[in-house]
């Protein structure tokens, strides 16, 4: 009987305890895709609306990466070794996922993003002071199990939910997903995601919790403007340079053809966004496919627009303060003109000389006159 009591005791002062001090780690977004489909519909060339929905990682696939979702660390020095990780479908405990004791876990810090993922391996190279915020770890049948249970897990729109033990088994996280909030409304077609910022306030029938088929952003903050993860950051991150070397102005681009953006970079930059904008810095929109780590190039697929109000801009990922864009204007411009076989925007002899060398050549197999 004593026992029990004290049990109730020690249960009563945990929860106590996370009502005080707010909730240690959140429920950040997670893909309902299904596997036959992709994110916003469609097709591998448009979405349902005629745009290119898809993930910042994973670009626009099938499945729009398979199982998996994503928490943020909210306290800091944070030690989860231990920790079970509870998924419910349609109100049903589906599957328990129980992070190893693993140093990985013993001390993560405010800001932290952690993926748990079957299609994608295992990455720890997690180290805040570099800039590098992200934990990603397997669980699947078959994958190593060093930082977390190696099992398939479900993740999909059947009022999906996460609950999350500490390793005394008292709940830090209750059941948080689609029947929580929001109530309903998530397809198979699209993603779970928190569009505003997290902090230790955030409880699952937080109203920010929604769908999305725009876009979705594996292991990064989440989009709908921008996620700001730097109140919650207070490790001194080691800063870097980048330097845009090309387009850096007066340029003259045209529309539909491939441009190589080039850039240099110093110190911790692990990994840059890339982004242009078309009216002088008003608007920014990001490269499609989106940039993957730091190589300093990237090709890109010039729009076809005209505008001579052309910039791009390279920002760290980790420390958007570092950054540079183009130091002065460039132009994009559109050819269309009839009879430009060589592509050059003008008619000319070059044009007359593609067009006699390919003179009574046919095309079609199926006409008598081409044999």
């Amino acid at each position: 009987m004593r026992y029990v009591i004290r049990l109730l005791v020690i249960c009563l002062i945990l929860f106590c305890l996370n009502s005080a001090f707010g909730t240690p780690v959140i429920l950040n977004e997670y893909n309902a895709v299904a596997n036959d489909q992709f994110l916003g519909g469609g097709d591998e060339l448009a979405d349902l609306d005629g745009g290119k929905a898809g993930d910042i990682y994973f670009g626009r696939i099938l499945g729009n990466g398979g199982n998996w979702f994503e928490l943020v660390v909210i306290t800091d020095h944070l030690d989860m070794r231990k920790w079970k990780l509870e998924i419910f479908e349609n109100g049903s405990l589906d599957k328990t996922l129980t992070l190893k004791n693993h140093s990985i876990w013993s001390d993560l810090r405010s800001g932290t993003i952690i993926t748990v993922s079957e299609n994608v391996p295992s990455d720890i190279s997690y180290n805040p002071a570099a800039g590098d915020w992200w934990i990603n770890v397997q669980a699947r049948n078959g994958a190593d199990g060093q930082y977390i249970e190696a099992s398939n897990f479900p993740v999909s729109n059947d009022n999906w939910q996460l609950r999350i033990r500490n390793a005394a088994s008292a709940i830090v996280v209750d059941n948080t997903g689609e029947g929580v909030s929001p109530a309903g409304g998530i397809s198979s077609t699209e993603i779970f995601k928190l569009k505003t910022d997290p902090n230790a306030s955030i409880t699952p029938n937080c109203p920010d919790y929604k769908d999305d088929d725009k876009l979705s952003t594996f292991g990064a903050p989440n989009r709908w403007g921008m996620q700001d993860l730097t109140q919650l950051r207070s490790v001194i991150v080691e800063t870097g340079t980048i330097s845009l070397l090309y387009p850096n102005g007066l340029e003259t681009l045209k529309g539909g053809t491939i441009a190589t953006i080039l850039w240099t970079s110093q110190g911790t930059v692990t990994s840059v966004l890339v982004e242009f904008s078309l009216d002088d810095g008003f608007s920014w929109q990001e490269v499609y496919p989106p940039n993957v780590g730091n190589t300093g190039s990237y090709n890109w697929l010039v729009p076809m627009v005209d505008s001579i109000k052309c910039l791009v801009r390279i920002s760290s990922r980790a420390n958007p303060a570092v950054w540079d864009s183009s130091d002065l204007l460039f132009k994009i411009y559109r050819c269309t003109i009839d009879g430009d076989i060589s592509g050059d925007c003008a008619v000319n002899l070059v044009d007359l000389a593609i067009l006699a060398s390919y003179w009574l050549e046919c095309a079609n197999p199926y006409d008598p006159a081409c044999n």
